[in-house]
Order: structure tokens, then C-alpha cells, then sequence
């Protein structure tokens, strides 16, 4: 009997159970009938959001790289990120949040009203400029802080260039911290990484008019580019344009690069200014297939030495007064520390800074300050006394004097350089600049945000670039040419083309044809400035390429150069920015036809289907075993 109750015990126990079972599998039917009806939404980093965040941040990489298009359809990666962020933000939250967008032309952020026209407004159109992901995030970064917002997402879209990330700038460990501080925002990064090995781009590296006695010819040195060598040799037809008349130029590219030297095209020797552009044809980026160049009389460049070293002023001023061109002209002077206010800003092209830092705001910290924005160049080395953190330009200073003390088995005071573009770039034969036999006896630290051209054997930066974004060339060099300092003077090749350099691209913002690189600030908002071909129009002038005319003044105005420079940050690198942030990554492509969210209710169709099967079979009653002896009784 005791056996007989337990197994009735038992019997009721896995009734109870099955039955239990059958209840939440009719209860999981309804639940996922119900999510059907209402069509959830999820997919991609979309569905991670969890609810609709009180405002949405959208930082739009407007550069000229993110004009890469698919060639079939037409459509930019810029265009792509456009419609799949509007789209997924009109489906996830529809209008149960606010929508902020910040774009690399402006860095302003603007409130879009209609989630809908993000992809028609004037600001999210392509552009010729580049990118500053670091300023983007310190905007979003004041955006937050000056409203006081709650829980916040950030989106960003890019092409993961480098040089628009600057992954070594100073500003990503504030940046870091400051947003490691507001618990209620997160990123999300629409990442379009993919890059086409067959686009070529154009870029006119140095560009004359010279007249002789018998003729007069405009000059061009010209580099091609494309990201692999891997499609072989390929043929490519140059045309150029010059006050309206069309010549052409065969050329074949073999490796990544292709510098076509000394190029002429005859000219009136009446024509003594005029404008010019050089083109390739159509390819997957229509961004970067056109230069444009103006020409006027040429302009002999000032360079101002502010030194009383003569050890730094002497082999400075004669590097500076020596043109690397046949028959032009430029000028050089020095001039002591007591006498910097002298200084004609209106014809000096470079200025070569030994001596102490004005103090900020000071009236010649406002001329320097100015002479940098309209794009003239400035290199400072650290005064005879050493630098200290109080003295700063642009946030950069130099330290106390250090000799440099260097391992054993290093071979040379200079460890690295940046050999593919800036000033210590490879001469146009393509051959390095013997930086690396450079001997550097003392230096001075390079504190303050700013990206290395070359580093020292114990890893500190001996020349170094201001990232603030400002128009002209601010450069930093750790040491001088003096004996006391360096080998610099004495080997000459490297500093005359550092001082060359950095003395060309001041004098772009000279005379009255002027080169510039397209931005908000490329163009001073008091000047109407008019297209000067004919039937050309601009939207924003100032942030596309072209050629423009205001008086006398003509001004080309070209893509930075960094934007044909196509490498992409690595994982790596990209996480450690983010690294101690709520962050993820999602790639996508042109190519690409999903959006960033997807309808799923097919998915709960399939679980309510499998929840009704679940049902029906533990409904199905239980089989009966008959044994021999009971089929015998019942035969």
C-alpha cells in the first residue's frame, strides 16, 4: 500500500509538472502573438540603445574621403550613413527624442527638428574639406554640458581615415576623461572603413608661371594616387584646363604613386594671371579628381628671423634667402627679440620664433595669432634660456634643456619620422631626407597638443605640428641649428628643406592669387567672393573646391591634403580611444542594403509557431504498453 500511495504521489508530481508546461508554452504563443501585432524593431547597434535616450548626438564626417561612392548606384558613404541614422532613428524613436547634429565643416551643433529631412538639409551635403574627430567630440562634449542633458547617444559616421581621427593627439586622454565622467552617454560609431584600390587622386605639389625673353609657360609638378599597386599598370589621361583652353597629358601608374615633374603648358606672354585646374577622369570619388590653381604676378616671399642667437639666425637666413626656383626671388631678415614688433605681417610669409613666447593675450600673441589664421606659416624653436609651461603658443610650449641620452643599441638620435607627407616628406624624386643622420647633442621637451614629424631616440618629439585647425603651417622644433643644439646647419640638406617647406606654404596666402584649403574659415566673411569660371555656382563657397575672384584677388581653393592620405585607424587604435567608454562599433558599406533596424516580427511568427507545437505534444496523451499476457486475455 505505502508503494502504491508514492507512485500515485509521483504520477500526480509529473501530471502537475506537464501541465504546468502546457500553460507557459500557451502563455509564450500569446506573448509572441502579441510582438507580432506590434512589429518590434531591432538589429545592428540600433537595438542596443534599450529606450529612447532623452537626445540623440549625430557627428557627420562631411570630408572629401566620404564622397567614395558605389559606382552602380551613385551613392556616397557620407549619403549611405545619412539615410540608414534617419531611417533607424525615425523607426526606433520616432519623435520621442531630440536630435542634435554636428558636422565636421562647422563643428556647430544644430538641432534638427524633423528627423525625416536629415538627409536634405544644406549642412549634411558633401564637401571638399577635411575632418577633426576630436573637435567634433569636444563640441558634443560642451553641447552636453552647457544643456545639462540626461541620458545621451552619440553617433558618429566616418571612413576611419587617420588623419582625421589623429589618434596620437593630446586632446583623446581629456576627451576620455571628461566623458568617462557623464555616466548617461554612449557611442555608436557607423563605421565605412572600405576603400577603393582603383580610385586615383590629383594633387599639383608645386605650380609656376615663368616668362623668358621668348616665351612665358606655366609649370606644374604633379603627384597621382591610389591606395594598391595591386590592378597592375594603369593608363590614365591627365586634361588640363587654363583660362578656359583644354590640353591633355597620357600618364601610367605602375606603384601607389606616380610624381610627374616639370610639366609645361605655353601661355600669351600677355596672360599674367588667369586660373587653371587639373582633372582625371571620373572614378569612384569625384572629390579628389580635380585641382584648381590661379596665377597672378608673382610675389617675392618675406621670411623674418626672430633671434639673438647668431649661431640660429645666420644659417637660417641664408637657407631662407636661397630659392629652390631658377630666377625667383625671396626675401629674408632677422631681427632681435626687443625688435619682433617690427614685424611686416602683411608680406611676411614664414616667421622662424627664437625667443621666449608672447605672453597670451598680449598684442604681439594677437599679430601672431592672426597671422596664422589668414594661412602664413610659423615655426618656433625654444629660446637660449629653455622654455617653460607658462609660455605657450596654441597650447604648446617648450621644457627646460635636456641633453638627449640614448640606449646602446640605437644607432641614432632620431628614431622616427614622418616621411609620407609634411616637412620632412620625401624630396619629389621620392628619395628620404637624411634625417636619420641627424645629430642632436641638447633639447628642449615639446609639451601641449600637437601631432609628431619626427621623434628623438628617447622617444620625445623633436618636430611637431599644431592640431588646432588653424589656417597656416605652426610648427615646433625641439632644438637649433647650432652647434650647441644640433648638426642641423651643418648638414643643411634637412633644415633647407624643412625652412623651403614651411616658407612655400605661407607664401600661398601672398599676392593676390592665393592657394587655400577649403573650410568655414578659408574665406573672410566680409568679401564677396564670385565664381570665377563661367556657369559655376557654389553653395557654400568656402567648403568646396573651386576657383574664386574679388577684385584683384583670386583665390583656388583645393581639398586638404591629408584627405588623399588612405589609412585607416586600427581596431586597436580605435578602441583604446574609447577605452573605459560605452562603445560600439558597427561596419557598413555602400554596397550594403540593410538598415541599422530591421523588423523582427518573423522571428516571434517562429517562436509562437514552435510554442503551439511545445503544447500539442504534451497534450498528446501518454502511450499505453500492453503486455503479452493482457493480449492474450483481450484476444
Amino acid at each position: 500500500m505505502m508503494f502504491l500511495l508514492m507512485a500515485q504521489k509521483m504520477n500526480r508530481g509529473f501530471s502537475k509538472l506537464r501541465q504546468f508546461l502546457i500553460l507557459a508554452a500557451r502563455v509564450l504563443a500569446v506573448l509572441a502573438l502579441v510582438f507580432v501585432i506590434s512589429r518590434p524593431l531591432a538589429g545592428g547597434w540600433l537595438g542596443l540603445t534599450g529606450g529612447a535616450p532623452d537626445t540623440v548626438l549625430v557627428l557627420l564626417d562631411r570630408s572629401a574621403s566620404m564622397e567614395q561612392q558605389n559606382l552602380t548606384t551613385g551613392i556616397s558613404k557620407r549619403a549611405s550613413a545619412l539615410t540608414k541614422m534617419s531611417e533607424g532613428i525615425e523607426d526606433m524613436f520616432g519623435s520621442r527624442t531630440k536630435v542634435v547634429l554636428i558636422d565636421s565643416a562647422s563643428n556647430a551643433p544644430i538641432e534638427i527638428a524633423n528627423v525625416k529631412a536629415l538627409t536634405d538639409v544644406p549642412v549634411t551635403s558633401g564637401t571638399d574639406t577635411g575632418a577633426d574627430l576630436p573637435a567634433m567630440l569636444q563640441a558634443a562634449l560642451d553641447y552636453i554640458t552647457a544643456n545639462q542633458l540626461g541620458r545621451t547617444d552619440i553617433w558618429i559616421a566616418s571612413d576611419l581615415r587617420q588623419a582625421d581621427w589623429n589618434a596620437t593627439s593630446g586632446r583623446w586622454e581629456a576627451l576620455r576623461a571628461a566623458f568617462g565622467k557623464l555616466e548617461a552617454v554612449r557611442f555608436h560609431l557607423l563605421a565605412y572603413p572600405q576603400s577603393s584600390p582603383d580610385n586615383l587622386s590629383v594633387q599639383v605639389e608645386n605650380f609656376v608661371r615663368r616668362e623668358t625673353a621668348e616665351k612665358a609657360e606655366l609649370m606644374f609638378d604633379i603627384r597621382l594616387r591610389r591606395e594598391s599597386a595591386s590592378a597592375g599598370d594603369q593608363n590614365v589621361t591627365l586634361s588640363f584646363v587654363v583660362n578656359g583652353a583644354r590640353s591633355s597629358l597620357a600618364a601610367q601608374i605602375k606603384e601607389t604613386e606616380l610624381l610627374i615633374q616639370g610639366h609645361t603648358i605655353p601661355i600669351d606672354k600677355s596672360t599674367k594671371k588667369g586660373w587653371g585646374r587639373v582633372e582625371l577622369p571620373a572614378d569612384s570619388n569625384l572629390s579628389d579628381n580635380i585641382w584648381h590653381l590661379v596665377f597672378d604676378q608673382p610675389v617675392a616671399p618675406l621670411s623674418v628671423i626672430v633671434s639673438d642667437d647668431p649661431e640660429t639666425a645666420g644659417p637660417t637666413k641664408a637657407a631662407l634667402s636661397v630659392s629652390p626656383e631658377p630666377g625667383r626671388k625671396q626675401e629674408a631678415r632677422v631681427l632681435p627679440s626687443s625688435s619682433a614688433n617690427e614685424i611686416e605681417w602683411d608680406k611676411t610669409a614664414l616667421i622662424v620664433w627664437q625667443s621666449p613666447m608672447p605672453v597670451e593675450g598680449d598684442v604681439l600673441a594677437k599679430q601672431l595669432t592672426q597671422h596664422v589664421q589668414e594661412g602664413r606659416s610659423v615655426l618656433f624653436m625654444p629660446p637660449l634660456a629653455g622654455g617653460g609651461a607658462e609660455q605657450k603658443f596654441m597650447g604648446v610650449s617648450f621644457g627646460a634643456w635636456k641633453p638627449l641620452e640614448r640606449k646602446k643599441e640605437q644607432t641614432s638620435d632620431v628614431e622616427w619620422w614622418r616621411a609620407t607627407d609634411g616637412l620632412l616628406a620625401n624630396a619629389r624624386s621620392g628619395q628620404p631626407l637624411p634625417v636619420g643622420e641627424l645629430q642632436v647633442s641638447r633639447y628642449c621637451p615639446i609639451t601641449g597638443d600637437s601631432t609628431p614629424l619626427a621623434r628623438l631616440a628617447d622617444g620625445e618629439p623633436l618636430l611637431a605640428q599644431a592640431t588646432d585647425g588653424t589656417a597656416g603651417l605652426v610648427a615646433f622644433l625641439g632644438t637649433t641649428p647650432g652647434s650647441s643644439g644640433s648638426s642641423l646647419a651643418r648638414d643643411g640638406v634637412v633644415w633647407y628643406a624643412v625652412l623651403q617647406r614651411a616658407l612655400a606654404e605661407g607664401a600661398k596666402s601672398l599676392g593676390n592669387a592665393q592657394q587655400r584649403e577649403a573650410g568655414a574659415k578659408a574665406l573672410a566673411p566680409d568679401v564677396v567672393w564670385k565664381p570665377m569660371e563661367d556657369g559655376v555656382t557654389a553653395v557654400v563657397q568656402s567648403l568646396r573646391a573651386g576657383v574664386l575672384t574679388a577684385g584683384d584677388r583670386s583665390v583656388a581653393l583645393n581639398r586638404p591634403l591629408r584627405e588623399d592620405v588612405t589609412s585607416i585607424l586600427s581596431d586597436d587604435s580605435l578602441k583604446e580611444l574609447f577605452n573605459g567608454l560605452q562603445f560600439h562599433r558597427v561596419d557598413d558599406s555602400v554596397d550594403s542594403g540593410r538598415d541599422l533596424a530591421n523588423e523582427i516580427w518573423r522571428t516571434f511568427l517562429l517562436l509562437m509557431a514552435l510554442a503551439i507545437i511545445l503544447e500539442a505534444v504534451l497534450c498528446l496523451p501518454r502511450k499505453q504498453t500492453v503486455k503479452p499476457e493482457q493480449r492474450e486475455v483481450m484476444a
